[in-house]
């Protein structure tokens, strides 16, 4: 009987507790994400250059643009966390300004399982998350 009791109560709790590590993923990956995008962006603004931001699953790179192009950050990408992304570009160019070059509405999705969340750019370089 207790045997009968626990097994029908893992059988409940085991679909709720990988809901919830996918959700616990994908935040972590969100979060990843929107800092390398803030780092790169005060990057931008701090050394009066344009940055190069290339947004791909397994890597995350921002390059300063000019005659020889350099890579200043590398970070791996959210698949390290088994979360997945989409965007709509893969290539995001920041003034030296801060204001987004051709990165207006940029959506990018990161899902893991029934877990998602989006981050949009705006046209000013602004980030926004949804959830």
């Amino acid at each position: 009987m207790v045997l009968a009791i626990v097994g029908v109560l893992s059988a409940l709790a085991v679909p709720r507790a990988a809901g919830w590590l996918d959700r616990l993923a994908v935040r972590r990956a969100a979060d990843e994400v929107a800092s390398f995008y803030q780092a790169a962006r005060l990057a931008a603004i701090f050394r009066s250059q344009r940055v190069r931001l290339e947004l791909r699953p397994d890597s995350l790179r921002a390059a300063l643009e000019g005659p020889a192009d350099s890579v200043f950050l590398h970070w791996p990408g959210p698949t390290r966390h088994g979360v997945s992304l989409t965007a709509s570009r893969a290539i995001i160019r920041i003034e030296s300004n801060g204001l987004g070059f051709g990165a207006a509405n940029t959506k990018l999705v990161l899902r893991k399982g029934m877990a998602a969340e989006s981050l949009t750019t705006s046209r000013l370089g602004r980030l926004k998350r949804w959830r």
